[in-house]
């Protein structure tokens, strides 16, 4: 199994919340049908309207959502990709390797289930002339431990990209997704887990900027808050 993972963008026509429906609606079945599995979905719509002080990017347009499934051959994606690419004014699709430091599933009851809070899809690339393996072994070793404690986060996903899939997708080497408390949108104490206190608030977000200064390149990072659905693989 091989997973896979797309950023999206809306095309004009649609507003937010149309497109977040046709992707979890007309879109996931049909990528179902292709044989996607573990399909999740991300998206930038209404109830996340609050967090606009959280969008960071030098794209334009920006990304209005993220979409990962597994496939058992990454070579077998054509039906998927064209299913995504008729919904979708652009896409850019990576082959990742996926790792769960805090798992962020809930119990399958229905089909579409829209995740707690919200979810950060933040694309990263490495520190202008870092190596590779020193970008790994810190976001890895130490970052890990620094998002954890200093952040409100409820789940934390890496998906480390292993090559590009689509022709002209952004050089990024990861995206990683954050689950905050809805609160978190517009409140900075709140995604720095201040638990009532400025002093804390002021240390985690010092400490967090400090790690990120270590091995991101901050000019190119590309995140967005989004809602966050899981299907139920059909």
């Amino acid at each position: 199994m091989e997973k896979l993972a797309y950023a999206i963008w809306k095309p004009g026509h649609l507003d937010a919340t149309a497109f977040r429906d046709l992707l979890i609606g007309d879109v996931a079945t049909e990528l179902q049908g292709r044989g996607a599995l573990g399909l999740r979905v991300s998206c930038i719509d209404d109830d996340v309207a609050a967090g606009t002080e959280l969008h960071l990017s030098i794209l334009s347009p920006a990304k209005s959502g993220f979409v990962s499934f597994w496939l058992d051959a990454s070579q077998d994606r054509n039906g998927c990709e064209q299913t995504l690419a008729r919904a979708a004014l652009r896409i850019a699709g990576y082959l990742v390797v996926e790792s769960r430091p805090l798992a962020f599933d809930l119990p399958e009851r229905e089909r579409v289930q829209r995740m707690p809070g919200f979810v950060l899809t933040t694309c990263i690339e490495p520190k202008d002339g870092m190596a590779y393996a020193d970008f790994i072994d810190h976001w890895y070793g130490v970052h890990r431990e620094v998002a954890e404690e200093t952040q409100s986060t409820f789940a934390y996903v890496r998906n480390e990209i292993v090559r590009p899939l689509t022709d002209g997708a952004p050089a990024w080497a990861a995206v990683v997704e954050e689950g905050f408390p809805i609160e978190a949108l517009d409140d900075p104490r709140v995604f720095y887990d201040w638990r009532g206190s400025e002093d804390r608030h002021a240390r985690n977000l010092a400490r967090m900027m400090d790690s990120c200064r270590v091995f991101l390149a901050l000019d190119r990072v590309d995140s967005h808050p989004m809602s966050h659905y899981v299907l139920r693989d059909a």
